[in-house]
């Protein structure tokens, strides 16, 4: 297959998700070309290991063929769910033929330094054998024991591995197994092992993701330089940049799946675009396909939603959980207790000085917390207001789970030995710039706030 199957694993998903997104019940009638593609990957990616999970159940071999055909049957269906071909009807955005010359030319700037640094990182990608710790001792073992059997072999841990016959196992054998059923795809198209082209998803999730974020943002009302030049900030990103170009990790693609939740959510606090809600719902639990904290990234969109739908109730039901949360681990924390994998103890782990040298001292981040801080200061009194409470209430639950994390699980350790924390961070990045390029935007005057809808004021 060579070649032409390797492009075959890296479109058919692409094309999945893409003619799914245009059926018409979803009523995506305003969407445009970015949005579509950046969204259609990641969306096409998960289903694609849906169904290779649903093959496997079902006593068939994982083969390139039998696969691939799968999904011409499920693009066929979408097609028929669609309104026409994915690409016809799909909105375009106002102000690109107004702008002042400079400002082209600036975007284009902006937008060549994307491609350089996009291309960069596929070489990188092509050229790197698996090298990160965690790609190769929790991720390709799986794809490599998949692949050579021709099915999905059970892994379980070390004690029950040394007494179980055709039970394998690895650094982390209760994680979900979307990342390597990707690597096995990617290697089937290809027709052999490999342990470098196999990470070619990476480089299409950063590419879905740098289209999503400036379609959302060119759908919010951002002008293109804006949109653009906060698409340069996230894909030069130092960390984000090393698990694109150190491939085989899943913390890139839980961070693209809950950020582009994030984007759709936002965006459905204020339109109620059904679009928008279902793609909020639907990749926020796809969070849990892809990594054992994914769960916990999930469940941070539910109180978001509560406010959203009940803003008062919500608030306060929100305060309410979060007393009761801790009021638990006062009471029952002492002894210690197990939750999505982490083991939670009351026990304060004082991991200040790596999260500042981390966040504000080295190179990982450029200034993007400095920014973040400086924007939550400067609009602290609009956070609350209306049009953007559901949108705060978000981030603050994204932030409220992973510093828990960090200062009262077994993770503290990883913290202080600067191994877990950046990938971590990584998870709420793409979120949080969206939030902040909205802040910067409509505070800026080019565009009023955007209030929420009639039935969300009359909630009040």
């Amino acid at each position: 297959m060579g070649i032409p199957g390797l492009l075959a694993t890296l479109f058919l998903p692409w094309l999945l998700g893409v003619v799914w997104l245009r059926a018409r019940w979803l009523k995506a009638d305003n969407l445009d070309w970015p949005t579509l593609l950046g969204y259609g990957y990641l969306a096409g990616a998960l289903m694609t290991t849906l169904m290779m999970r649903l093959l496997d159940a079902a006593g068939m071999r994982l083969g390139f063929l039998p696969l691939a055909l799968a999904l011409a049957l499920l693009i066929a269906l979408g097609f028929a769910a669609g309104r026409g071909l994915p690409w016809q009807g799909l909105h375009r955005r106002e102000g690109w033929s107004e702008l002042p010359g400079w400002h082209k030319a600036a975007f284009a700037g902006l937008l060549g330094l994307v491609a350089v640094r996009l291309a960069g990182l596929g070489l990188e990608i092509i050229w790197q054998p698996l090298y990160a710790w965690d790609a190769w001792s929790h991720w390709a073992t799986k794809a490599r024991t998949w692949h050579g059997l021709g099915y999905m072999a059970p892994f379980a841990s070390y004690d029950i591995w040394l007494q179980t016959d055709g039970v394998f196992t690895d650094r982390a054998p209760h994680y979900p197994p979307a990342i390597p059923l990707l690597q096995v795809w990617t290697s089937l198209g290809l027709g052999r092992w490999d342990d470098s082209l196999m990470n070619l998803p990476w480089l299409m999730v950063a590419i879905a993701l740098a289209m999503a974020f400036y379609g959302q943002a060119r759908q919010w009302g951002i002008a293109p330089l804006f949109a653009m030049m906060f698409t340069y900030f996230l894909l030069s990103l130092p960390l984000l940049d090393a698990h694109v170009a150190l491939a085989g990790n899943a913390d890139l693609f839980l961070g693209a799946v809950y950020g582009l939740a994030a984007f759709a959510f936002f965006h459905w606090t204020r339109s109620r675009a059904v679009w928008q809600g279902v793609m909020a719902i639907l990749l926020g639990a796809g969070c849990i396909l892809l990594k054992q904290p994914g769960i916990g990234w999930a469940l941070t969109l539910l109180p978001a939603f509560w406010v959203a739908l009940a803003p008062r109730a919500g608030l306060i039901g929100t305060l309410i959980l979060g007393v009761l949360t801790l009021a638990g681990l006062l009471l029952f924390g002492q002894n210690g207790f197990n939750l999505l994998g982490y083991s939670l103890k009351l026990a304060y782990t004082p991991v200040w000085l790596p999260l500042w040298d981390n966040l504000g001292v080295l190179d990982n981040w450029h200034l993007l917390f400095y920014l973040a801080v400086a924007a939550l200061l400067v609009f602290l009194p609009r956070l609350f207001a209306p049009a953007y409470r559901a949108m705060t209430v978000a981030v603050c639950s994204a932030l409220a789970f992973i510093l828990a994390i960090f200062f009262f699980t077994h993770v503290g350790a990883w913290v202080e030995d600067y191994t877990v924390i950046n990938r971590a961070l990584l998870h709420l990045v793409p979120m949080l710039l969206f939030y902040m390029m909205v802040l910067f935007w409509e505070a800026s005057g080019s565009l009023p706030a955007v209030m929420v809808t009639e039935r969300t004021a009359q909630a009040e």
